[in-house]
Parts: C-alpha cells; sequence; structure tokens
C-alpha cells in the first residue's frame, strides 16, 4: 500500500468518526450537529487539498524517476507557480537537459570513432576484461585472415594463424615487427585503457611492407651504385696494369718467367671475377621495367624445369609438375618471369643438396578462388625461424658463398608485376614458394 493511500484512508476513517458523533447528536442537539456538518466539510476539503499539495512532489518525483529509468530525456516539465513544484521542476529539467547533451555528444563520438576506425588502414583490436576480442575493425580482420564472427569472443592466441599467435605474446606498452605472409611486415603495439575502472587492452597494427621496401630498395640501389662506380674504376685500371706487366716477363729469367706470368693471371682473373660479382649486385639495381605481354606461367616453369632436370636427377632430386587443365594466360614479362623462377628453382636445389638427403621438387599451378597460382616446393629442411623473420632482406643469405641477392631479385620482378608471392615453410617439412597472379 502506497503512502498516499493510507494517508486517504486516514482522512476517510476520520472522517467516518466525525460523521457517527453527528448522527448521534442529530436528535439531541441540532444546532450542534449543523457545527459539526460544517467542520466536517471544511475538515475534508482541507484534508484533500493537503493531499494534493503534499503528493504533488512525489507524482512528479516518480514520473520523472520512471523517464530517467526508460532513458527518455527528451520530457521537460511545466512549471505550476508551486514554489516547491517549480524548484523540483527546474531542477530535474536542467538534469534532463544536460544527460540529453552528454548522450548526443557520446553518440556522435562513438559514430565517429566507428567511421574512423572503419577507414582507417591500420588494425585496431580491443580486449575485454578477460582478454577475449570484444571488437575488431576490417583491416584487422584482412591482417588476422579471418571474419569478426570468427574473431569476437576468442583469444587471439586461440585463432588459428602464426602471426596470431605471435601477436599474443606482445605485453603492454611494448611494440614488436612482425612477419604476417612471406615478405609483408607488420608493427604492432599494444597498449591499455581504463574501462568503468577496469583496464582493458587494445592492439594497433600498421603494415609497413611497402614502406619498408621503399627505404631498404633506395639504401641498397645507393650503396651498389657507389660500390659498382669504385670497384669498376680500380679493377679497370689494374687490369690495365696487370696487361702491362705481362709485356715485361720476356726480361725475367727462364726461372722466374713462368712464375711471374701465372702470378699476374691469377690476378688479372681474380680483378674479372670481382667484376663479375660486382655485375650481380648492379643487375638489381638496372632491372629494366617489365614488358608484359599473355604468357603461360607454368610454360616457362616447364621449360626452367628442362634446365635443372639434369642437375637434380644427378643430386637425388626428383622433379614433378601439377598442372590442372585450362589454366588462363597471365599477363607477364616472361623474360623476367623465367629469370624469377631460375632464382626459385635454384634455391630449392640448393636447399635439399644442402641436407644431404634425397629430395624431390614439386611445381604446381592451378586456382586459388578467382587467381590463379604458381608455386615451387621443396623437401628440404625448410626455413629457420631466423631465415623466416628476414625473409626478402637484401644481401641477407644463408649459404657460405651467396651473395644474398636472388630472392631480392625475385622480390623486386614480382613486385614490378603487382603480382602477389610469399615464401612459407610446409605443414609437412620443406619450402614452398607462392606466386598468386
Amino acid at each position: 500500500m502506497t503512502l498516499r493511500t493510507r494517508f486517504l484512508a486516514y482522512l476517510v476513517a476520520l472522517h467516518l468518526v466525525f460523521g457517527a458523533v453527528a448522527a448521534a447528536l442529530l436528535h439531541e442537539r441540532r444546532l450542534w450537529l449543523l457545527a459539526v456538518e460544517a467542520f466536517f466539510l471544511v475538515s475534508l476539503a482541507a484534508g484533500l487539498r493537503l493531499v494534493r499539495s503534499y503528493f504533488g512532489p512525489l507524482k512528479l518525483i516518480r514520473s520523472g524517476a520512471q523517464y530517467l529509468r526508460d532513458g527518455e530525456f527528451t520530457t521537460r516539465f511545466r512549471t505550476t507557480g508551486h514554489p516547491d513544484m517549480d524548484r523540483l521542476v527546474e531542477v530535474y529539467n536542467r538534469m534532463v537537459d544536460r544527460l540529453r547533451e552528454e548522450r548526443v555528444r557520446n553518440e556522435e563520438q562513438e559514430m565517429l570513432l566507428r567511421k574512423v576506425l572503419a577507414k582507417s588502414p591500420g588494425g585496431v583490436i580491443t580486449l575485454d576484461v578477460g582478454g577475449r576480442v570484444d571488437s575488431v575493425n576490417p583491416s584487422a580482420e584482412a591482417l588476422l585472415q579471418a571474419a569478426a564472427d570468427a574473431i569476437l569472443g576468442k583469444r587471439i592466441e586461440e585463432l588459428d594463424a602464426p602471426f596470431a599467435r605471435r601477436l599474443a605474446e606482445i605485453g603492454p606498452g611494448e611494440s614488436r615487427l612482425l612477419p604476417l605472409r612471406g615478405r609483408r611486415r607488420v608493427r604492432c603495439q599494444a597498449a591499455t585503457f581504463m574501462d568503468r575502472g577496469f583496464p582493458r587492452r587494445f592492439l594497433i597494427l600498421d603494415e609497413l611492407t611497402e614502406e619498408l621496401h621503399r627505404t631498404e630498395k633506395r639504401a641498397y640501389e645507393k650503396l651498389i651504385r657507389m660500390m659498382s662506380h669504385e670497384v669498376h674504376n680500380t679493377s679497370g685500371a689494374v687490369q690495365s696494369l696487370l696487361q702491362s706487366c705481362l709485356a715485361y716477363r720476356r726480361q725475367l729469367s727462364d726461372g722466374d718467367r713462368e712464375d711471374f706470368a701465372r702470378a699476374i693471371e691469377v690476378a688479372i682473373r681474380r680483378t674479372a671475377n670481382l667484376d663479375e660479382f660486382m655485375r650481380g649486385f648492379a643487375s638489381v639495381v638496372r632491372l629494366p621495367r617489365p614488358v608484359p605481354r599473355p604468357s603461360s606461367p607454368w610454360e616457362i616453369a616447364s621449360q626452367v624445369g628442362l634446365l635443372f632436370r639434369d642437375g637434380c636427377r644427378s643430386s637425388g632430386i626428383a622433379w614433378r609438375e601439377e598442372f590442372e587443365p585450362d589454366l588462363p594466360a597471365v599477363s607477364c614479362d616472361p623474360v623476367q618471369l623465367e629469370q624469377a623462377l631460375v632464382n626459385v628453382v635454384k634455391n630449392a636445389v640448393e636447399a635439399i643438396e644442402a641436407s644431404g638427403k634425397p629430395g624431390t621438387i614439386v611445381v604446381r599451378g592451378g586456382r586459388q578462388g578467382r587467381r590463379a597460382f604458381l608455386s615451387v616446393a621443396d623437401t628440404g629442411p625448410g626455413l629457420s625461424p631466423e631465415a623466416e623473420a628476414l625473409l626478402f632482406t637484401p644481401f641477407h643469405t644463408t649459404r657460405e658463398r651467396g651473395q644474398g641477392i636472388g630472392l631480392t631479385m625475385v622480390q623486386e620482378i614480382l613486385i614490378a608485376h603487382g603480382f602477389d608471392f610469399a615464401l612459407e615453410n610446409r605443414p609437412g617439412g620443406g619450402a614452398e614458394f607462392t606466386i598468386l597472379f
């Protein structure tokens, strides 16, 4: 029973008593009856007025509380002319105005934040208090290679991707450069923010592949040009002097003449080898723009196989080709693509030979969705974690006499064509180089 109902019941009971007293006095004292009835009417009117004025603010408070509970901040109360009521109305109206303005401002900021995150080229992942993914923007979906429905509500380390597992190892306030796939590199930063008094983590993912490639390319092009200039200028002069020195061998005694000539010839040959060595580096810098025309990458791969097949057979390496039927022609520069495949196959052969065991090279062609692909897989030892982290880094090599320019040239050729590519370890062992056309 509400307070208003109890108060009205009290007034009714009180006036029922007055009525009973008036009935008792009806026959004995009529004048007293009139007085009691007058008092009865005045008291009842005063009581009803007091009830109305007393419970008016309570009704206002009850209505206002209901509006607040329902989140209805657009309703305002009018003033009544009663000072106490008007003060309540003024306080309530001012409060809901502020709440409405705050809600509109929060909604606008949230909408702006959602639009910014949706259009941002960088990935953003927020985690809840328990460390599960609470939100993910489209760029982060692309980097994690999974749709939002498959990511939300899971821990990052539970996602089926090596990149996600590396991402989960980043501590708050830490920043790392992680390999994504093939040559792709992503800078990942972890930070925290407070949400209703509890700390929550979020991750920012920024792909730096193209930026790093441009920086590396500018650096190694400048270095190669400087080295080539100095080496060629020096070797040319040295070879000229050495050729001149050979002319003096007739003036030497018979016992010294042969040793002198052999030493000069070795020096000339080593200088020529140095020139050839530098030309290998310079070929990366002087790589011409591709001249594309409709070609079959799978026929080019078969032709490359003919170059290596005899050498593979003598090393105990089996060569296998697996091409799907009716593969489409691809617009590419066949000469440059052949050079890229030669380097890829050469690396595969050397990887198997380094293992000291027989192996197999499988060249496959097919479709991945709407895109055609060509891959070269080997059964060698695969990529070590250190080599995987430094893939396509200029001058990096795991070979004892390697120059570290083979994959760099492959990268430059495929980037100039606009093809996607990756070099990854295979689940069953070995490595696989894949080109997506």
